[in-house]
């Protein structure tokens, strides 16, 4: 249970973070591409995490699946970063988590592995995740947004979210399909790994670009502000997979308690540091991101509480 928690608090103090960005004037992406040659950094201290290092690795039939992986995890990760900011933490947390719904999906009808048979609840409660996308991210006025005072528009404030349950949904299924016809048990950590090199490779390549091309000089707390992000952005990945075996790897009742956990520690916390406030219609999205989660595994979590 201890390893529940410390995965949901890792998961949700990342959207904090990209919060304060905004607030002492981080360069976002510069901050990104520190966190990810962190995470790097850290895994490379734990067993096995040196293999990443080795030639032979891009011989492994999953090499391509990581790297491709590593390019949506850092596209994912600078529009969560950019929703905090401009729309919300709410709103950014509830997009990333509720995308539970496309692995779901692509495992039933793509992969085929579910053993269950799904009901109209199930289904209902996948449909209740786009709605619960739209409502948490209305807003009864557009959002002022960076020292400009420029305005998010309301179009762009639906977009972004809905852009994030994509990609993420889509980096969840990958990881899915990876595992069941490339990757063994022993080479996850090196999956991992790789995947993080990735990102940190495309990043570096996008600030060598705006270095060069538009000038854009190199910040000092850019690196620093990459660091804190870094270190918990790793140990998420670590406490979720740990946490994972502590429910026998059980994914289908994990996840749904996981990213309930995550979406509604990311709305306690926006409340108390950020003083965000949800109208009727966000607070209505906010209970049927829950709603839906619980919906789309609710045959595992009978199960496993009664």
């Amino acid at each position: 249970m201890l390893y529940l928690l410390l995965s949901i608090f890792c998961s949700a103090s990342l959207i904090f973070i990209f919060k304060l960005y905004e607030r002492y004037n981080v360069h976002t992406m510069q901050a990104i591409a520190v966190n990810y040659g962190v995470c790097v950094l850290v895994g490379l201290c734990f067993p096995g995490g040196a293999d990443v290092l080795q030639p032979e690795i891009f011989s492994r039939t999953w090499a391509y699946y990581a790297m491709a992986l590593g390019f949506i995890f850092i596209v994912t990760f600078y529009l969560i970063a950019v929703t905090a900011q401009k729309v919300g933490v709410t709103v950014a947390s509830v997009a990333a988590k509720i995308s539970l719904v496309i692995p779901v999906l692509f495992s039933l009808l793509v992969l085929q592995t579910t053993v269950k048979e799904y009901t109209w609840l199930n289904y209902t409660g996948m449909a209740a995740a786009l709605v619960a996308i739209v409502l948490s991210s209305l807003r009864p006025r557009q959002q002022e947004a960076g020292e400009a005072g420029t305005r998010v528009p309301l179009v762009l404030a639906v977009v972004l979210p809905l852009v994030i349950f994509l990609n993420s949904g889509v980096a969840d299924s990958l990881i899915n399909y990876t595992n069941q016809h490339h990757l063994q048990p022993h080479e996850a950590s090196q999956f991992t790994m790789l995947t993080f090199a990735a990102s940190a490779v495309i990043g570096g390549a996008v600030i060598l670009y705006q270095r060069t091309r538009h000038k854009t000089s190199l910040r000092r707390r850019s690196f620093v502000a990459g660091v804190v992000l870094g270190v918990p952005n790793f140990f998420s990945i670590f406490f979720l997979i740990q946490a994972l075996r502590y429910f026998n790897n059980d994914g289908a009742f994990f996840y749904p308690i996981n990213n309930i956990g995550i979406i509604l520690a990311g709305a306690a916390g926006a409340a108390i540091l950020f003083k965000e406030r949800l109208n009727p219609l966000n607070k209505l999205g906010l209970a049927l991101a829950v709603l839906a989660l619980l919906l789309i595994s609710y045959q595992e979590i009978i199960a496993n509480l009664f």
